[in-house]
């Protein structure tokens, strides 16, 4: 079960686990507001199915899905329930599946108390991030910063399915970069990215680098920043910092796109862009976006910490975490055509999602018996 939207980093996890465990076991997939159009990496085949939920973005419509989801777990038969997220939203399913004596495992793959900004949704998850891992059977995460948040919280040791990606569709050999770009009407723009929707985890630090894009353009015209994806509460906010900084001739949003279509955008770009603050939410994390650039083998600039730059790092070119560091790394990264060594094979050999799989199969066969 998965309380979010498409549009979220976390979905995207939560629809790769579902087709794992499809591989090996039957799966019902359950989603908030999915649209139909949208095709799942799940099977739909052996039994298999995917249940939307409707989900207003409002306490009743909250409390409304909840009630579904709810009852869904109460009627179905199955043997394992996952949860994606210790969120007030998937407590009920976890209340209602232990009722009845049935298995189940959390996942946790954020901090997610931490990205919120109303007081009292932020100190509701933080409650059930620190007590519902308690009640699980099992839980899992991605990452050693924030298994050791949760076993130091929750008493329990959480197991590690690492965070994922797929490196047969963000293959740079799939793609000609000279023709994505004249496709695009690129061909004569350096072109930075930026992969990720306007929601609180996704763009949190994005604020950062449309500061470094202005003063990068100052010192190259012809540079433009692709936002790949969109969509989310913080959209208008990052619409009106562009257009307060005087970039909307040199940013060019995508809007959301289906995950196969993201990688022809990330081989039209010379350059990702990354930033994360130097804190628990951010070090409690392993960025999509960032496995995504480097599969793709991507030149990659930005300020990462935590998990992310423990493995990940030497394969970027760092900065400082200033506004005038980033752009001034960018631009000499760039003038210079400086290439970091390729992550693809480490990459092919620990964090391809059919490596998690295997995580993933031992983890569930541990809850089993």
């Amino acid at each position: 079960i998965n309380v979010m939207e498409g549009r979220h980093g976390s979905t995207h996890r939560a629809r790769r686990l579902s087709w794992l465990l499809s591989k090996r076991h039957r799966v019902c997939y359950v989603e908030s507001n999915h649209d139909k159009k949208e095709v799942l990496p799940i099977n739909l085949r052996n039994g298999n199915r995917v249940i939307s939920i409707f989900q207003r973005n409002s306490i009743s419509g909250f409390i409304t899905a909840s009630w579904k989801r709810g009852l869904l777990c109460w009627r179905e038969e199955y043997d394992l329930l996952f949860l994606q997220k210790a969120w007030p939203l998937t407590l009920p399913c976890l209340i209602i599946a232990k009722l009845r004596s049935k298995k189940v495992i959390i996942d946790c793959d954020d901090l997610d108390s931490l990205w919120f900004c109303g007081i009292l949704r932020r100190r509701l998850t933080s409650l059930t991030e620190r007590w519902m891992p308690r009640w699980a059977d099992l839980t899992t995460t991605h990452n050693q910063y924030l298994k050791e948040y949760i076993k130091r919280e929750s008493g329990k040791d959480p197991l590690i399915v690492p965070q994922g990606v797929d490196t047969d569709l963000f293959d740079p050999n799939r793609f000609d970069p000279i023709v994505e770009k004249s496709s695009r009407g690129l061909q004569d723009k350096f072109v930075y990215a930026f992969l990720g929707s306007f929601t609180y985890g996704s763009s949190r630090d994005l604020h950062v680098i449309l500061k470094a894009m202005e003063l990068i353009i100052q010192k190259q015209s012809d540079s433009v920043l692709l936002i790949i994806g969109g969509e989310g509460p913080l959209e208008r906010k990052y619409r009106n910092i562009i257009a307060d900084l005087g970039l909307n001739e040199h940013i060019i949003i995508t809007g959301r796109l289906p995950q196969y279509h993201v990688p022809s955008y990330l081989a039209a770009s010379d350059m990702g862009l990354i930033y994360m603050s130097d804190d628990l939410a951010n070090k409690a994390r392993v960025s999509f976006k960032l496995l995504e650039y480097l599969s793709i083998e991507l030149q990659v600039v930005g300020h990462i910490v935590g998990e992310s730059r423990d493995i990940l790092g030497e394969y970027c070119f760092l900065c400082e975490p200033t506004v005038e560091s980033m752009a001034q790394v960018a631009v000499e990264v760039s003038t210079r055509g400086l290439r970091k060594k390729s992550a693809r094979e480490f990459l092919k050999k620990h964090y391809d999602w059919n490596v998690v799989g295997e995580a993933l199969d031992r983890v569930v066969g541990s809850v089993q018996g």
